[in-house]
């Protein structure tokens, strides 16, 4: 075709070859039969009249329109859609050449094809990891500077975006939920694999109900050195600072330290947020939020969420236990707890418990004790009619520690156990309810626009200061009070 007879579309035309989104017989085919239907057209018409004919996305339309030629061919996938930007970088709809199937694609910045060949071996351990609710990692590349990450592509709402439209969730829906979860993480427990980020923007309730955990292999990724990691600091930084609201004390400590307990918190958090509309910790900036985890007990969710059974709660407390030995020993004791309280909204029912297994028991093969972890006889206590069993091999909360008696000296976590305790244990006194705020709204909302050369003098001390200076400063506050703990030998 003549470039002269495009007229006003040439530049359009020209663009559209170097993205590589159409065969170039099948583009100069489709071009030439709308050139000559409308010899005067504008490149917006045109690129209309491809979408139309199912050649072009809206979205590929609008970034061709804007002279962006790269980066819709990322190895075997094409760009389709934008579905919303994280703390690491931008999530896509993408279609497959090889299979085609839809992905969702997350694009990073580039740093090494040597890093790239060690993320691979992560992909290939996914493999094993056959559950419903995990979507595997499936694929991992480097195509025009940029690396990818690639999963299964699903539908649904994740269950931030359905706690904010429908708030609190009755207790048998919220254990059904986490009970899928918990489902899927056992399973990749039992194959060495954590997910290290959960949190209810990362698990999605699909149109059938059933659960889908997202951003699978990401954890383990922000797990490796500084040298092997695929992902930047800056990346791991800014993960760490999105995912505050449902991170493990020993995470926020050290952002590398993800582990299968740890996810047994974040699942801990996750379903606070689903029985009391609210994360454990709502208020505070980055660096309170992080003490918080390390030091302070969230409201209570009877408080809260009144109707909620004794036996969730105590489920959701013994997940979200400061120190990881306190929580359950596996995450197969998880499920069993959540059986019996968990109800399939579709049908209604409570899910049966396996009978005739303990919960750290698997079928034909005998339970045998752990004495590092056995848990203390007053663990196994009754409350009313129902006996809370407790495995030989699970681990109990740890006893809370005396208040001390050198109230001069920094306080340390023992201290605060026994101070609060002690406060338990005077009269009870009316206390205001304070309303609930809504959760916090998700991370991948689309950024404001700064206007070169303008200051936004509203802005907080903690935004100039940025995500990772919030997280340095925060980890340097933690080191230096663990320091003077030691020095004054409070522990």
């Amino acid at each position: 075709m003549v470039t002269t007879e495009l007229g006003a579309c040439e530049w359009f035309v020209w663009d559209l070859r170097r993205s590589n989104l159409v065969e170039r017989g099948q583009l100069d085919q489709v071009v030439g039969e709308f050139i000559a239907k409308n010899p005067r057209s504008e490149p917006p018409a045109l690129a209309e009249y491809l979408i139309q004919q199912g050649i072009l996305t809206p979205f590929q339309s609008e970034r061709l329109l804007q002279g962006k030629t790269q980066g819709f061919v990322l190895g075997p996938f094409t760009l389709m859609d934008a579905l919303g930007a994280g703390s690491m970088g931008t999530v896509y709809k993408a279609q497959s050449k090889t299979d085609n199937k839809a992905y969702a694609v997350k694009v990073l910045p580039r740093r090494s094809m040597w890093n790239v060949r060690l993320a691979r071996r992560k992909v290939r351990a996914f493999e094993q990891c056959r559950h419903p609710a995990v979507i595997p990692f499936v694929d991992v590349g480097t195509a025009g500077g940029m690396h990818y990450l690639a999963w299964p592509f699903v539908e649904g709402e994740t269950l931030e975006k359905v706690a904010q439209q429908q708030g609190k969730m009755s207790a048998g829906q919220a254990a059904w939920i986490a009970l899928q979860v918990a489902e899927g993480l056992d399973v990749c427990h039992q194959q060495g694999l954590f997910h290290g980020l959960l949190k209810p923007s990362n698990i999605m309730l699909g149109p059938d109900g059933r659960v889908h955990i997202l951003d699978f292999g990401i954890g383990t990724l922000l797990a490796e050195t500084e040298g092997e990691s695929l992902v930047d600091t800056m990346s791991t930084s800014n993960s760490v600072t999105s995912g505050l609201d449902c991170a493990s004390p020993e995470s926020i400590m050290d952002p590398t330290n993800l582990t299968p307990a740890g996810d047994q918190y974040s699942l801990g958090c996750v379903l606070y947020f689903l029985l009391a509309g609210q994360y454990p910790f709502p208020e505070g900036n980055a660096a309170e939020k992080m003490m918080a985890h390390q030091f302070k007990q969230p409201t209570p969710i009877a408080e809260l969420s009144p109707e909620t059974p004794a036996g969730l709660i105590e489920v959701v407390e013994r997940l979200m236990q400061k120190a990881p030995e306190g929580r359950y020993q596996r995450v197969v004791d998880v499920v069993d707890a959540l059986k019996p309280l968990a109800i399939n909204p579709s049908k209604s029912k409570p899910v049966r418990a396996r009978s005739g297994i303990l919960p750290m028991q698997r079928p034909g093969i005998p339970s045998i004790p752990d004495k590092q972890h056995a848990p203390a006889p007053s663990m196994q206590r009754a409350a009313g009619k129902e006996t809370v069993r407790v495995s030989a091999g699970a681990v109990g909360p740890a006893t809370p520690t005396p208040r001390p008696a050198a109230l001069d000296k920094l306080p340390n976590r023992r201290s605060m156990r026994g101070a609060q305790d002690a406060k338990s244990a005077m009269p009870a006194t009316p206390k205001v309810k304070a309303t609930p705020k809504p959760p916090a709204q998700r991370e991948d909302d689309s950024e404001a626009r700064e206007v070169p050369g303008m200051v936004d003098a509203r802005l907080t001390f903690e935004d100039r200061l940025g995500p990772v200076g919030i997280t340095i400063g925060a980890i340097a506050a933690c080191a230096l009070v663990w320091v003077l703990a030691v020095v004054l030998k409070l522990f």
